[in-house]
């Protein structure tokens, strides 16, 4: 199936039936591609890189992240991709899953805001397919939302059909799990799947055992025996940590997913989040002599048993990784073919030797102090 190619499920030879828990979107006309006609009810419609663009275009396949919110969510880590992902990025709402067919209300109740003596702001489960491009204009997908109460294999057999329709090359799974581990020391990770490019020599911590499943790591196992590329990266979240928000968890997270998918991904906003909440758990570490005696014996059961060596997914296993100079001769090197109005850079198109230079730029009495 081409990028710029319609898929309806009516006219395309599927059976309907695995169709019928989801809702399909038309893509909005003359919003995200105003040259262009919008896409009908009941189509999906996904489209190459606009010429010129470096990287893969959807023709060649595309990369589907899945992180939903269940029993593997710890620090909230699928609410705080999506959030990052969807209020950055170029996207569009492809299709959502039946929610009254997926979800136990009663079960789960939904939220609301009782202000002035009215209702309002109904908040109940989502499981939605996006289609993203990231800051380099690859396209790629999205599902997010919470996890069902029922109809799983249905589930399993509708996003089975969407990727072979839509050519997904490659799905990504990304989910955490609260474990005895300090804040003070890097997040571990769990990989797994079938492409042993991105799994060898990444995980922290892989153990044999048999586990409680939740509808990730179910998708995972229909997707790897229907002939799918599939990885996944479970992140190690302090247990005690676990059940607020903590933005560390989707930094690493969307390190592993963007690495793995070639994509890249923002998460300056979640960087900052992350500074704030390390700060405020330092200080009331050190307001509380029992929390920090129970951090004190993390720490050393960690540092005793911690993987010493852990692989980059930026570096394969035939990559030098190159030393401090051949990094600087690269950035300098890169520096010099930008244009010649870059930053950093004089009109001649040479980097700016007179950026420091006071006869240029002012005193230290004119400026101020300096870094």
């Amino acid at each position: 199936m081409g990028p710029n190619d319609q898929f309806d499920p009516g006219q395309s030879g599927v059976d309907g039936d695995r169709f019928s828990l989801l809702h399909l979107h038309a893509e909005p006309q003359n919003e995200a591609h105003p040259d262009e006609d919008g896409g009908q009810a009941g189509e999906l419609v996904l489209r190459s890189n606009e010429p010129g663009q470096d990287g893969p275009s959807s023709a060649e396949g595309l990369s589907m992240l899945v992180s939903v919110a269940g029993h593997t969510d710890a620090g909230q880590l699928s609410e705080q991709m999506a959030d990052s992902l969807l209020s950055a990025l170029p996207h569009r709402q492809m299709a959502s899953f039946d929610v009254d067919a997926l979800f136990d209300y009663r079960s789960r109740r939904p939220r609301m805001l009782f202000t002035d003596s009215r209702f309002s702001e109904f908040q109940g489960p989502r499981l939605d397919l996006y289609e993203l491009q990231d800051a380099l204009g690859r396209n790629f997908l999205l599902l997010t939302g919470d996890e069902p109460d029922f109809h799983w294999e249905k589930v399993a057999e509708t996003l089975l059909e969407l990727a072979n329709h839509l050519g997904v090359s490659l799905t990504v799974f990304a989910d955490a799990l609260g474990l005895p581990a300090p804040h003070t020391r890097p997040l571990g990770v769990t990989a797994h799947g079938n492409r042993e490019d991105l799994v060898s020599g990444i995980s922290t911590w892989s153990p044999n055992a048999q586990v409680e499943a939740g509808l990730s790591q179910m998708l995972e196992h229909r997707f790897d025996a229907a002939g799918h590329d599939v990885v996944g990266y479970t992140v190690h979240v302090p247990h005690y940590l676990a059940s607020g928000k903590y933005p560390q968890v989707a930094v690493a997270a969307l390190e592993y997913v963007g690495a793995a998918s070639a994509l890249m991904l923002p998460t300056d906003d979640l960087r900052e989040a992350a500074r704030a909440v390390e700060s405020d758990i330092t200080r009331q570490v050190q307001q509380n002599p029992q929390v920090a005696q129970v951090v004190e014996q993390l720490e050393q059961n960690f540092d005793q048993y911690a993987t010493k060596q852990q692989r980059s997914l930026l570096v394969h296993s035939d990559d030098a990784v190159p030393d401090a100079e051949e990094l600087g001769a690269a950035v300098e090197q890169y520096l010099r073919s930008q244009p010649g109005d870059s930053i950093f850079r004089g009109p001649e198109g040479d980097i700016d030797e007179t950026l420091g230079n006071d006869s240029q730029h002012g005193s230290d009495e004119d400026e101020g102090p300096r870094d």
